[in-house]
């Protein structure tokens, strides 16, 4: 029996039936945003109160409360409540800053609800965006590439396609159970763990990461990682991949590209590198040497959230034999309702829905597209080059001061220290820069992080942030100290 339709005004929207309220209420929200985000230097950072929590933590309504209601409540109970990442006295994670016309952009993308990158417009974004990235760390013309949702992923991308390609068998077709030996690969002990998470979701299982020791500097230990290869083949393993760092998140330490490279190609073994944030002191004038090796990657994981401040989330993973990429992805089960669409090989290999996990794609490319184009190359570039100055001024009012001490060698945007007022043991010096740590989120919440590197306990400032000046240096200086004498003071009467 045919169901007749309901009535054309009892039919359910999620568009407002007001649309001028919902334009008054939307030049409303973008004038508060656009007004915390020009006051962000005095932006307090604190954890939620109790009765912010009571109000975000509530039972869903049948009826909904409304969109001026919900805003209210984002207002009162939740930004001010956030993450200070935003803030110009941020340096405890790599986190980047954003910035106000990639606020307007994002906008843009919301409302365009774009869920493809693959047609039409937006398929020459994604491809123009790849390509500039290319240009800017020297990657080869001829390598492919996709934007993720951030390093981790990017990373994950590049090991796939690794696996696969260096696999002795069809990867696709057989799987790992069919592995007649075990796949290694090799990483410094600084690498991120985001790695290990990467080979255990690859099915390799993290007894295959090899984590090699790091030099003095930090830097994978090469004659370390040479005998760890030969160790393996003995054992009738497969090494297949070595992984170098462009910048490690605990000292900005670059390994060895170049020599990594040449140990890869002697031993046809894959060469990834992340580059989570590091790889972009390519386009810096001073430090650009850091990652000479890095266009001789078969993969690169980079992300543009980062030091580059692209608003929260877009990574890229960059890889030079596309048709390996491509291949570990779709090749072979293409959607039957897709295949008329791309009945080109160049189209398919550069489809960003073939080159990665996910087939909903939010047109991620369209905020690099629109801040690289409004900004240029220039402007990040000395973004980048401020960040490593602002830096070394960090490194050297450090090293002018008797109380304070370098603790890692600093190579680019990252600076580990510590307060030594006097003669003190290693425990001794821990408990004092824990509590001085603990002191200093209470003035701001990861104004800077801590961290352990060759058994020293250390305070870790990390500089993506395009809001910092020199004033906010002295400022954090000048806390350590206040601090650290204030407990030296209490515990020593």
């Amino acid at each position: 029996m045919r169901r007749e339709p309901k009535d054309a005004a009892q039919e359910e929207t999620l568009d407002p039936k007001d649309w001028d309220a919902l334009r008054k209420l939307a030049h409303e929200m973008l004038d508060d945003m656009l007004t915390y985000q020009q006051n962000l230097r005095s932006q307090p950072s604190s954890s939620p109160s109790r009765n912010a929590v009571n109000e975000i933590c509530v039972p869903l309504t049948q009826e909904g409360e409304g969109e001026e209601k919900v805003y209210e409540v984002f207002q009162q109970n939740i930004l001010p409540y956030t993450m200070p990442h935003t803030r110009p006295r941020f340096w405890g994670v790599v986190a980047g800053t954003g910035t106000p016309y990639g606020m307007l952009v994002e906008m843009l993308r919301a409302g365009m609800n774009g869920a493809q990158e693959a047609f039409l417009a937006e398929a020459h974004v994604h491809a123009q965006v790849i390509k500039w990235i290319k240009e800017m760390l020297d990657f080869p013309e001829e390598a492919g590439g996709v934007l993720v949702s951030g390093g981790s992923e990017a990373n994950f991308t590049g090991l796939a396609v690794a696996r696969n390609a260096k696999a002795n068998v069809d990867m696709k077709t057989k799987g790992v159970q069919k592995l007649n030996q075990r796949m290694t690969l090799y990483c410094g002990d600084e690498t991120h763990h985001c790695l290990e998470r990467s080979v255990e979701l690859l099915g390799l299982g993290n007894e295959a990461l090899r984590w090699i020791p790091t030099d003095d500097n930090c830097r994978i230990r090469l004659d370390a990682l040479e005998k760890a290869i030969k160790d393996d083949k003995k054992r009738n393993n497969h090494p297949f991949c070595i992984i170098g760092c462009a910048g490690t998140v605990n000292s900005g330490a670059f390994d060895d590209l170049k020599a990594l490279a040449g140990l890869a190609k002697r031993e046809n073994m894959w060469f990834h590198v992340d580059g989570a944030f590091g790889a972009w002191v390519k386009i810096s004038n001073t430090h650009r040497h850091l990652a000479d090796g890095m266009e001789d990657a078969d993969s690169l994981a980079v992300d543009l959230h980062k030091w580059m401040c692209m608003p929260y989330s877009i990574g890229c993973t960059l890889v030079r034999d596309r048709l390996a990429h491509y291949s570990t992805f779709v090749y072979g089960h293409e959607a039957r309702y897709l295949k008329s669409a791309f009945d080109q090989v160049e189209d398919q290999i550069t489809n960003p829905h073939s080159l990665a996990l996910p087939l909903s794609r939010n047109f991620t490319s369209l905020k690099a597209y629109m801040l690289l184009r409004a900004y240029g190359r220039r402007k990040y570039s000395n973004i980048i080059q401020q960040n490593i100055d602002q830096t070394n001024y960090l490194a050297e009012i450090i090293e002018s001061d008797p109380k304070m001490e370098i603790t890692a060698p600093v190579v680019s945007n990252i600076v580990c220290f510590r307060y030594r007022p006097k003669a003190l043991s290693e425990l001794e010096l821990e408990k004092l820069n824990k509590s001085i740590y603990s002191d200093l989120n209470k003035i701001s919440f990861w104004m800077v992080s801590d961290t352990t590197i060759k058994g020293r306990y250390m305070l870790r400032a990390c500089n993506v942030n395009h809001r910092s000046r020199k004033q906010d240096i002295d400022f954090l200086l000048d806390e350590v100290k206040r601090t650290g004498k204030r407990i030296v003071s209490q515990t020593n009467p």
